[in-house]
């Protein structure tokens, strides 16, 4: 049974060879043999990925528009990011003020009552604390007079105190209300440019397909159905995110975790980066992940660290055909981290949202549902801190 596997394996490799009209001496080691068959694997895994699919009809136009929702969706990111930050900044402001006003409160009370304490001084005439020492009648009294006037010099030294310490907090939440109010002012700047730039790139794309063929048209709504669902998946591990930053500790912050110390595995059980054909970052433009796309036929997906399941979703349109990332499954890792696994094979998720699994557990299997011509898993690293995708490769292992 494994000869005619072989045989056949060999047979199609040849009729691959063949039909790409390369022109090769037949293999007399198995090594040779291995080291061709994996070249060519290469090859086809090249049109193992969510964009391959439509590369083929990508007329210049589509090109484009491709690259300017890519744009938009990055416009819309930096915008919703800098409004959250200009949000946080007012929040921030408005505390500042506040406290400014409570600190000026204090001086004043603080003012007032040394000025009573000097009055007091003053009518006491040229009453010397010597004197009244002196004017003791005995021990006793002489001892109960030097502690009352001992606490009133330790009140008179804090009274002094607070009020250059009032002066100064007054002084220092002053120049970093200034210093916000600057940023606020840099934000909003930032973010009007952002939102002329994200209105020209709408402009130029709507004037595009305006120009799209009844088949382009259709294929453009495919892409923009996948930038939508991208969108989506971005939006709600923000939601996560923020949900973490609110219940964090400020002795334990964990926004943001370093790729050397992220402790992951390979997503794809016994396969490795050598498996990633194209290892750009991004690939293309939107790509937000790396696609692991050589020899995983058949092969599981498992989770690159322990955590908590978020999502375990299949996209599909209303006919009942799978879109964008097909079955696909997120990962809140707990440390700053979370992942994305898509494409899963139809039916093979073996987790649900809550569940909790560890590193190295079944998730699913690599399948090709979704905007895919083949079997890969597209493999994404979310960070919390940046709310935004990064670079997977810098993580794995």
């Amino acid at each position: 049974m494994n000869d005619l596997k072989r045989f056949f394996r060999v047979a199609m490799l040849i009729g691959i060879i063949a039909f790409s009209s390369i022109s090769i001496v037949f293999a007399t080691t198995e090594s040779e043999l291995k080291s061709k068959k994996n070249s060519i694997d290469e090859q086809i895994a090249e049109t193992n990925s969510e964009i391959a699919g439509v590369k083929s009809k990508m007329t210049d136009a589509l090109t484009q528009i491709n690259q300017l929702n890519s744009q938009i969706s990055s416009y819309e990111n930096e915008i919703e990011s800098l409004e959250i930050q200009l949000s946080t900044l007012n929040t921030q402001i408005e505390e500042k003020e506040a406290n400014i006003q409570a600190q000026e409160e204090k001086y004043q009370e603080q003012k007032e009552l040394l000025e009573k304490r000097l009055v007091a001084l003053y009518e006491s005439g040229s009453v010397s604390y010597l004197d009244m020492l002196l004017s003791a009648e005995n021990l006793s009294d002489f001892i109960s007079k030097y502690y009352v006037l001992e606490q009133i010099a330790e009140f008179d030294q804090e009274l002094l105190q607070g009020i250059e310490n009032t002066k100064n907090e007054i002084s220092t939440q002053k120049e970093e209300l200034e210093n916000s109010q600057k940023i606020v002012a840099s934000s909003k700047e930032t973010i009007e440019v952002k939102k002329n730039s994200l209105d020209v790139s709408i402009k130029d794309k709507n004037n595009l397909v305006g120009t799209l063929t009844a088949e382009e048209k259709a294929l453009n709504k495919q892409l923009e159905q996948f930038e939508a669902d991208k969108k989506e998946i971005q939006d709600e591990l923000g939601k996560i995110a923020k949900r973490e930053a609110s219940k964090k500790s400020p002795s334990k912050d964990t926004s943001y975790v370093e790729p050397s110390s992220c402790g992951y595995i390979f997503p794809v059980s016994g396969l490795s980066k050598a498996n990633i054909n194209n290892k750009n970052y991004p690939s293309y433009d939107g790509h937000n992940g790396v696609d692991v796309n050589i020899g995983v036929v058949g092969k599981n997906v498992v989770a690159v660290k322990s955590g908590t399941v978020e999502t375990s979703k299949a996209l599909k349109n209303p006919d009942g055909s799978y879109r964008s990332y097909g079955e696909y499954v997120t990962i809140n890792h707990h440390d700053g981290t979370q992942t994305l696994y898509a494409h899963l094979l139809a039916g093979s998720r073996k987790v649900s949202p809550g569940q909790e699994v560890t590193q190295g557990q079944i998730i699913g299997i690599v399948g090709s549902t979704g905007n895919s011509t083949g079997p890969h898993l597209h493999f994404g690293v979310y960070i919390n801190a940046k709310r935004s995708f990064v670079n997977p490769l810098r993580y794995l292992p």
